[in-house]
């Protein structure tokens, strides 16, 4: 074989598959269209925020390898994650910031991998989350129960930060969930 039909060859298999990959994240993006994150920013208190974590991906619970691709939170990079009292906002850098509500968060975990990163045990941290509703009303934070739920995985500086995080997370999580057993008792005693 000569050198010029070796190197068309070469080029041939690379333009394929490149042409691949871009047809699959294309094909990926439609897949995960209608995953929705809330439009509405947290407006309440702000109780922990991270400057300088990496933002590693986005995948359903129990699929660490299968990346969904959020508006927002497609691609890995350096990220500001704030925690507030009424939801989370994650802002990756050259993306939009994402905005997951108090009512879509179900808490957090920890890992060793996920799609595109392998770290020691329990180095990633995950914020497990459910995506909003797409008949949720103008204005209305409601979790599309139906929807697979997901994890954000994140690599932080320290574990001190992370645990930091986890511990941003749990606070709102159970101040949220003391809140709505006060309303349901409540609202039984108002039905006497």
């Amino acid at each position: 074989m000569s050198r010029s039909l070796f190197a068309l060859l070469v080029i041939a298999v690379v333009v394929i598959a490149l042409l691949a990959m871009w047809l699959g994240w294309r094909a990926r993006l439609r897949r995960d269209s209608q995953v929705r994150t809330s439009a509405i920013a947290p407006i309440g208190e702000l109780i922990a925020e991270f400057t300088r974590v990496l933002y590693v991906s986005t995948t359903p619970i129990g699929e660490p390898l299968s990346r969904v691709a959020v508006p927002g939170l497609r691609y890995r990079g350096q990220a500001e994650v704030s925690v507030f009292s009424d939801g989370v906002t994650i802002a990756v850098a050259g993306e939009e910031p994402t905005h997951i509500a108090l009512a879509q968060v179900q808490g957090v975990g920890s890992a060793g991998r996920r799609v595109g990163k392998a770290v020691e045990s329990e180095g990633l941290a995950l914020l497990q989350w459910q995506p909003v509703a797409a008949e949720a009303a103008e204005g209305e934070v409601t979790a599309n129960e139906s929807a697979a739920a997901l994890e954000s995985s994140f690599r932080f500086e320290s574990k001190a930060e992370q645990r930091r995080f986890a511990e941003a997370i749990q606070n709102i999580t159970h101040s949220a969930a003391e809140e709505s057993a006060v309303s349901t008792a409540t609202s039984q005693e108002d039905a006497k």
